[in-house]
């Protein structure tokens, strides 16, 4: 025991010199005599120029204690870079004996740092040491490199827990910091000012933290400057063993402000309950996070995994209940003109999503806008870029959103058409000349097409556009490098179904449209009504077809159109215009009478009307048209031009007449016959004044039917004579025969009595010359 009794001896006379020397420092030593000597090893060691205006204080017991004032560092010969009035720190000096450190205060007062970077990226702050010590840290660097390789390598085998000694900090003060930063190579200017402060700051527990700063960016005349003002309230925890760390109850609120944003200043308020970090398995979760500004709040949950080495991430984003056009005021954004002042008022939105650097998932995804709901699920791979989307959705007026129609003048309309048709001759007749993809009014976004691949589903119920209400519409697209596929393309609407398969190629220097339609049963009246403010036809329609267009702008694209459809309608009617009256108008007028127009109705009802269209540039033709109905049979032919939005048609109409009205009362004769009717005109002209009786088809007609007749009348005046003739040579034939017969049995008679007057003759002779020759014989006797 010996040796514990004098190692506690050489322990205490330790002791005791120490303090012994600690007092002789404090009484006889003023360390404002080495300021000339800490200039002199900054200046040799380090190329740092010390200023040491301020008197420099320190204390050793129990605190290690030191306090300068008014001091600057400045690198070589440059300007100083640092600067600050006071600055203190106090040490503990018993806790260093248990490996802790304890400090009751650090504050830096009045700190001002003047920060630059010039053109060639050289910043003020990097050292330019003397040669001597460049060499010796070159040397130093030199040998530590292969120490630091197998440290490398040994670290690789094993990993070493991180030891570091107990800290506590008081305090932590930085009062009225400021600095700046002046950068030649981006052409910046920053200017900040910041306090901070922590308190009880100790390993594995939470401190407070407070900061605030007020920053200010501009270029370097100062011009354009964004200004930012902001307060981080927080409670802090290091965990070192864990090599992990942990901050909760985080507020950050500031504003910024500035000319060049659409408003200013932007209130913005940031918090997290909190936000946990993991080194060693690279894992963050931050929970809680809400962000609010502009009347805008967003809610998220996020994790991260393996965020150094091969990130993943996954979580939930909620976006509360928002108006759009209160944020699009507040951000002095223009609101699009559109036709329902209560459309884009109300939004909402969660996102639930998924993903690393290889592709993001994102489902569900829970869209509000207004009265319409969107759910989709998105999966998106990111090398190369594809996705694959499904949308369902219901309750969609686009109309609502989309400026108020306009109706122009007659004038307006007509100088409009005019330039349209010869901006699309203009068109057409250039072929095979590139479109310039910046044209004005394209109506197909190239570059954004070509840029397109993947995969698009939707599905959606109660879809309003242009007025055309679609009850539901399905559609599968794909997207690959320019060429758009949709097939199929289903939709239900008008008490019908539309199926189609539509393909759009922009690969080339020209967009092609191809589209295969298909209709069955669709009322065509109300679809024409609500899409097109036109109801000139009303029935059931059932369609067929191959139809191809080429072009970028509207115009181009109807004048271009091809194709071949057939068309078939059942149980309609040609409203507006009644074809029975319009021929009955003709019948009247060659007559020289007028009809009584009350007794008609408005309307042309038919049972069936069946036509194939045959499309060339825009112009459909229709030669074949073909409406029955019972007391009506129409056929026709002529053309409808879709870029001129006019037709010139002519439909040949048989009717059995109309017992309304004497002035149209007709013949079996005329019943046989086709009226010539007449339509021609803009698709926006009154249907009642689009149809009339070709006059002079009439007048023709009638001038035929009449030759015909007269025709017919000496056909059968050759045949009644021919009739006659033939009675009159039979009559004379029969006439013949009988005086022939006559005068046979005339002849015959007068043979017989000439016959038998002979023989009586000759009998009478004989009884003479018997007589005569019995006298004769007699009278020889």
């Amino acid at each position: 025991m010996v040796w514990i009794k004098r190692l506690s001896l050489l322990v205490a006379s330790l002791l005791a010199f120490i303090v012994v020397l600690l007092a002789y420092v404090m009484l006889f030593v003023n360390p404002n005599d080495f300021k000339d000597e800490l200039k002199s090893v900054a200046l040799e060691k380090a190329n740092v120029n010390l200023r040491l205006d301020g008197d420099i204080s320190w204390s050793f017991f129990p605190w290690l204690g030191l306090e300068l004032e008014n001091i600057g560092v400045a690198l070589g010969t440059d300007a100083e870079i640092l600067q600050f009035d006071r600055a203190e720190f106090g040490l503990a000096i018993l806790p260093l004996l248990e490996k802790k450190i304890q400090v009751n205060k650090v504050n830096l007062v009045n700190l001002k740092a003047s920060l630059s970077k010039d053109a060639q990226g050289q910043g003020n702050w990097q050292l330019d040491l003397p040669e001597s010590s460049a060499s010796n840290s070159q040397t130093a660097s030199g040998s530590s490199s292969a120490t630091t390789a197998t440290s490398v390598e040994d670290s690789s085998e094993s990993v070493t827990p991180m030891n570091l000694p107990d800290i506590q900090l008081d305090e932590l003060r930085i009062e009225n910091a400021q600095v700046t930063y002046r950068d030649e190579q981006t052409k910046q200017l920053i200017n900040a000012t910041f306090n901070v402060e922590l308190n009880d700051v100790q390993w594995d527990k939470a401190w407070p933290m407070a900061m605030d700063v007020a920053l200010t960016q501009s270029d370097l005349q100062g011009n354009t400057p964004l200004q930012l003002k902001a307060k981080l309230n927080a409670n802090l925890a290091v965990f070192p063993e864990r090599e992990s760390l942990s901050l909760d109850s985080l507020v950050l609120s500031g504003d910024v402000s500035s000319d060049a944003l659409p408003t200013s200043p932007i209130e913005v308020k940031l918090s997290a309950t909190n936000i946990d970090l993991d080194l060693p398995q690279e894992n963050v979760l931050v929970e809680g996070l809400a962000l609010s500004t502009l009347g805008l709040n967003v809610d998220a949950k996020i994790q991260a995994y393996q965020v150094l080495s091969s990130p993943q991430f996954s979580g939930v984003l909620s976006v509360g209940e928002f108006n759009p056009r209160y944020l699009m005021t507040r951000l002095n954004l223009p609101i699009p003109d559109m036709s329902d002042d209560t459309a884009l008022t109300k939004a909402r939105a969660n996102i639930t999503f998924e993903g690393s650097l290889d592709s993001i998932t994102a489902q569900p995804i829970s869209i509000t806008m207004d009265e319409t709901k969107i759910e989709a699920n998105a999966v998106v791979d990111l090398s190369p870029l594809r996705w694959d989307v499904s949308i369902a959705g219901k309750n969609l007026n686009v109309d609502r959103y989309l400026p108020t129609p306009v109706e122009a003048s007659p004038e307006e309309i007509a100088a409009a058409k005019t330039d349209n048709v010869t901006e699309a001759v203009q068109n057409t007749n250039v072929a095979g000349a590139e479109q310039n993809s910046s044209d004005v009014g394209e109506l197909i976004p190239v570059d954004l097409i070509r840029s397109l691949n993947g995969h698009v589903g939707v599905v959606f119920e109660g879809l309003t556009v242009k007025k055309l209400r679609i009850d539901k519409i399905e559609l599968d697209s794909t997207q690959a490098r320019g060429l758009v596929k949709i097939y199929p393309l289903r939709a239900s609407l008008y008490k019908g179904s539309v199926t189609s398969k539509v393909s759009l190629d922009v690969r080339g220097n020209t967009p092609v449209v191809d589209i295969s339609p298909a209709i069955d049963g669709v009322q065509i009246q109300p679809l024409l009504v609500d899409f097109m403010d036109m109801d000139k036809i009303a029935g059931a329609t059932y369609l067929n077809g191959e139809l191809s267009a080429r072009g970028n702008q509207i115009d181009v694209l109807m004048s271009s159109l091809q194709g071949d459809l057939l068309v078939e309608i059942k149980n309609g009617a040609l409203v507006g215009t009644n074809l029975t009256k319009t021929v009955c108008e003709g019948i009247a007028a060659i007559r020289k009478e007028s009809i009584k127009e009350d007794q008609f109705g408005p309307d042309t009802p038919f049972e069936t009307m069946r036509f194939p269209a045959h499309i060339v540039n825009g112009k459909v033709s229709t030669p074949g048209l073909k409406i029955s109905s019972a007391g009506i049979q129409v056929t026709g032919d002529g053309v409808v031009s879709l870029p001129d939005s006019s037709l010139d048609y002519q439909a040949n109409v048989g009717v059995a007449g109309s017992e309304l009205d004497k002035a149209c009362r007709v013949n079996a004769k005329l019943t046989k016959l086709a009226f010539p009717i007449v339509c021609k005109g803009q698709f926006s002209d009154d249907p009642a004044g689009l149809c009339r009786p070709d006059i002079k088809g009439f007048g023709k007609l009638f001038a035929n039917l009449a030759k015909d007749e007269l025709k017919l009348k000496l056909e059968a005046e050759k045949v009644r004579l021919k009739e006659k003739g033939a009675e009159l040579k039979a009559e004379l034939e029969m006439k013949k025969q009988t005086e022939k017969a006559r005068l046979e049995a005339k002849l015959a008679t007068e043979k017989a009595r000439l016959k038998a007057e002979l023989d009586e003759k000759r009998q009478a002779e004989a009884e003479r010359a018997k007589e005569k020759l019995k006298e004769k014989l007699k009278s020889l006797f």
